[in-house]
């Protein structure tokens, strides 16, 4: 009895935290134009950003991202739909989670 009881709250424990995680990573491409820019497969969360600005960002990812005008992802910002592109002066993108 204390087996079987024990074996249901693990399950349920289990089950619980696996509902509760976060998406780890949007899929597709995030496109950073510029200099220094740079592709990035299936983006993480996370704020993404370069010591040179991009000059424009293309999101081909399945959720929305934000481009900031600062860098570490502060400053003037604008959301990216999935699919779509900007240009502008950009340091730094954030992906949600």
């Amino acid at each position: 009895m204390i087996r079987k009881l024990s074996a249901v709250v693990l399950l349920t424990a289990g089950a619980l935290a696996m509902a509760a995680a976060p998406a780890t990573a949007a899929t597709g491409r995030l496109v950073l134009h510029g200099e220094t820019g740079r592709v990035v497969i299936n983006p993480g969360p996370g704020c993404y950003g370069s010591g040179t600005p991009y000059s424009g960002v293309t999101n081909d990812t399945d959720t929305a991202v934000t481009a900031y005008s600062g860098s570490g992802c502060t400053g003037l910002s604008l959301v990216v739909q999935p699919g779509r592109s900007t240009t502008g002066e950009f340091r730094s993108v954030r992906v949600s989670s």
